[in-house]
């Protein structure tokens, strides 16, 4: 019978050879709701400028508040349709939000957004801070309605960048549309087929059929 024996996690294995520490996460990766809703990205220039592109993705109501845009933050605000508020940063412009990210470039004030967006009780992210954000952003993989994201909990957003080329890669442009037209089967399929195993087949069989060869 093979025998294991427990080790303490700091206790080196015989020959030196190297060990890897099994950890948790601490960060729940969860979905969040922001259809339609405010949220607030505070800066002038690069940093505000990729936040922008990544909430574009989704249909939040975005607000930039930004008293000297760069010129691509400019053009961005103008074809994207954002909210563009031309002033300095006050806290009474997080009312109704439920995001706010500090993207400034200045490590204070993007702190000021967080402790802000605290106090209006407003999860807030300090970009490039990890220990002043209540949430990580994701690189992210969007076949609308799929979204996979990758984090790294705020250690290496390059390394999450590097594995989200290679899934963009890997999933077929088409997948969004096959996803939708499954959504529009949803309610016929309830009605149709009982919970459990009928409905796993049906869809097992949808995905790995016509529509995923039409995908890929």
């Amino acid at each position: 019978m093979l025998q294991c024996k427990m080790r303490h996690k700091n206790e080196p294995l015989k020959g030196g050879a190297m060990t890897y520490e099994t950890t948790k996460l601490t960060t729940f990766p969860a979905f969040l709701k922001v259809s339609g809703r405010r949220v607030v990205n505070v800066g002038n220039g690069e940093e505000a400028l990729a936040k922008c592109r990544l909430l574009g993705e989704t249909d939040a109501h975005l607000v930039l508040v930004a008293n000297e845009p760069s010129a691509d933050l400019r053009k961005l605000v103008e074809t994207a349709g954002i909210e563009h508020v031309t002033a300095a940063f006050d806290a009474v412009m997080l009312d109704g939000a439920v995001l706010a990210f500090g993207a400034t470039g200045d490590n204070q004030a993007d702190r000021n957004v967080v402790e802000a967006a605290r106090a209006a009780g407003v999860l807030g992210n300090a970009v490039d801070q990890p220990d002043q954000c209540d949430f990580y952003t994701p690189a992210l993989v969007t076949r609308a309605p799929l979204a996979i994201a990758i984090g790294t909990e705020g250690a290496s957003p390059v390394l999450a960048q590097s594995i989200r080329a290679r899934i963009d890669q890997m999933l077929p442009p088409a997948l969004g549309s096959v996803l939708r037209l499954a959504q529009s089967y949803r309610h016929a399929v309830e009605m149709l087929l009982p919970k459990g195993n009928p409905r796993r087949q049906f869809w097992r069989s949808f995905f790995a059929g016509t529509p995923a060869r039409f995908a890929g």
